[in-house]
């Protein structure tokens, strides 16, 4: 038997060693026979070949991404179809991948992990200049070679940026480093492999995944709804400014992260000089570094006679003292100019053009510009509030009669004016107010929705409502929260309902709502009126579901007891039901003892007992 009958053959390739295998298939080092080389050969899976259309999709985008060469990219060698198989020739790479470095926690300089990242990067701009977008960006994704350099993995999910092709609308990539627009299908951008990039600089930092959930559908709800622990409670001694490029880069608005990969590379380089002193535009020298004499110089000094000696070290010395007692420039920001935030344009005459005024006038000028700048703050310009609108008007025919010289009329308008910006203020409070409680009522009702296209919906327009409302858009807030909301009732889960303010009929309404979510046979409603449910209770209720059907649930207040924001009861219960057998409607009388808690968004259930 010939060396080259002892290998399984597809085509030219004889495979070696089996490497791995994922969800796309295996990959063998392979030898090509013909160039006589090493490659790693990726063989695809059979959904790949399901139908033609998807063959000559993944054929058109695989050949997108073998046109990419840069040295931070596994070159694709070859790509084709050998006997019904698909296959995918690449660069044979040695190394570790990152994975396997942060699975291990191994000891690294700051400075050498932005190294990896920036040279990640900068391959990924790379491509995306040339419009492939990876999608799929994660640790395992990435090697790191024995010379020290990054090479990015797996382009071959890659899709065209200008592909006319979507497919089935399938969520592609893996689910802790995928950003919402993956989760949701909506447009895939560079921004999308910013989002991923961010996720492992946050996890190379900090050896923690920035989202983390028991399950697939918690990963994915995680990164749609929440922020992850801020990483310098993780990671303390990271400089501030590299916790800002992280938490901008994993930004759930993509409008709101980094435009391109170049970009965040731009600042990461800048962080990185300043963390090695490098003496580049970037960075401001932090003192007097020696440096040491040329050669030759120290040559002539050194075999130069004594007087000459002399005469040279002390015009050294004489620089020195220069150097040390002159003036030195302020240092500049070793990373970036902080921003400074503007004061709103303000409609009227610019400080040059007013005329020499009374000191009162001038005082209730800048109480007028005061109260401007608090409802600017608020949110009142942002909101277009009425009183916004009126205060502008007024202020600018005020500004107006100052440049013209009516300073009694000026006066007037400062005064009453002053007035109205006080009434913005409160009216983007109140909008703000709104909002904050509306995302509050909204989401424990999104996070019972069970799992399925609703819940990643739903978590989206929550977490659109989140941002909107840090953005000081509180209408639009309301309204995406209210989105989210609808989404929830369609899936089944009520909200709960509005409740008086006295204590015993705000309990009163919420056992109301109690009972309608025991009829919609629902946990998830439950668990809205009852939040601290235990895994305990909860296995308890699937198992009320599971052997009664039809239920109909009142509750009655026997014995009532309230105090500030927490109150207890005991409550008897009337069920009627049909057993999940069939048979005759029946009823069940039980008493509980119930506690209450009072919490932003109104009355809720916090403890539940059966009283004997």
């Amino acid at each position: 038997m010939t060396e080259s009958q002892r290998y399984r053959r597809l085509g030219k390739y004889e495979l070696h060693t089996l490497i791995g295998e994922g969800a796309m298939g295996i990959v063998w080092k392979a030898y090509d026979t013909v160039l006589r080389r090493y490659v790693a050969l990726k063989l695809l899976g059979s959904h790949f070949r399901k139908t033609k259309e998807m063959q000559e999709r993944f054929l058109r985008e695989a050949r997108a991404a073998g046109a990419i060469q840069h040295p931070n990219i596994v070159t694709v060698y070859d790509l084709g179809d050998v006997d019904g198989q698909l296959y995918i020739a690449m660069e044979l790479v040695e190394g570790r991948d990152l994975s396997d470095i942060i699975t291990l926690r191994e000891p690294m300089a700051l400075e050498r992990k932005l190294d990896l990242i920036i040279e990640l990067l900068d391959g990924l701009h790379f491509a995306h200049q040339r419009g492939v977008i990876h999608r799929d960006v994660k640790p395992s994704n990435v090697r790191v070679v024995p010379d020290g350099r990054v090479k990015i993995m797996d382009f071959g999910i890659a899709r065209l940026q200008s592909a006319d092709a979507s497919g089935s609308g399938a969520i592609v990539g893996t689910p802790t480093y995928m950003a919402p627009e993956q989760i949701t299908n909506g447009a895939i951008t560079p921004a999308t492999d910013v989002f991923a990039v961010g996720c492992m600089l946050y996890e190379l930092l900090s050896f923690h995944k920035p989202f983390e959930g028991e399950s697939v559908h918690g990963v994915l709800y995680q990164v749609l709804t929440t922020e992850p622990k801020p990483l310098r409670t993780l990671a303390p001694s990271i400089p501030a400014a590299l916790e800002r490029v992280v938490g901008k880069a994993m930004n759930k608005v993509p409008d709101e992260r980094y435009e391109t990969a170049a970009q965040m590379q731009s600042t990461l380089l800048g962080i990185r000089a300043a963390l090695s002193g490098a003496g580049d535009e970037t960075t401001q020298r932090l003192g007097i570094r020696w440096t040491p004499l040329p050669g030759p110089v120290l040559k002539l000094v050194t075999q130069a006679p004594m007087k000459w000696r002399i005469a040279v070290l002390s015009a050294l010395a004489l620089v020195v003292a220069l150097l040390l007692f002159s003036p030195t420039p302020p240092a500049a920001d070793e990373v970036a100019p902080p921003r400074v935030t503007e004061r709103p344009t303000v409609p009227g005459p610019v400080a040059s053009q007013i005329p020499p005024v009374s000191p009162a006038l001038s005082a209730r000028r800048d109480s007028a510009l005061a109260a401007r700048d608090r409802a600017v703050q608020a949110g009142a310009l942002k909101n277009n509030t009425t009183s916004m609108v009126l205060a502008e008007t007024m202020f600018q025919v005020s500004e107006q009669a100052l440049l013209a010289g009516n300073q009694t009329q000026a006066l007037n308008g400062y005064v009453a004016v002053l007035e109205q910006y006080r009434k913005a203020t409160a009216e983007a409070q109140t909008l703000q107010r709104d909002a904050t409680q509306m995302i509050q009522r909204v989401t424990p009702t999104v996070q019972a929705i069970p799992a399925g296209p609703s819940v990643a919906n739903a978590a989206t327009f929550l977490a659109r409502a989140d941002s909107l409302l840090r953005a000081q858009d509180y209408t639009m807030a309301k309204v995406a929260a209210q989105s989210a909301e609808q989404v929830a009732i369609d899936a089944g889960i009520a909200p709960p309902s509005s409740q008086p303010t006295d204590t015993r009929g705000a309990i009163e309404v919420l056992l109301t709502d109690l009972g309608r979510a025991l009829a919609s046979e629902r946990v998830g409603n439950v668990r809205v009126i009852y939040p601290k449910m235990t895994d305990a209770e909860r296995r308890g209720w699937e198992t009320f579901f599971h052997d009664w059907e039809q239920i109909t649930a009142r509750f009655t207040i026997e014995r009532f007891n309230a105090q500030g924001g927490a109150a207890s009861a005991d409550v008897r219960a009337l069920f009627e039901y049909i057993p999940a057998g069939g048979g005759a409607p029946r009823q069940d009388r039980r008493r509980f003892g119930m506690r209450f808690e009072k919490a932003s968004v109104g009355w809720r259930v916090s403890a539940v007992a059966e009283l004997k």
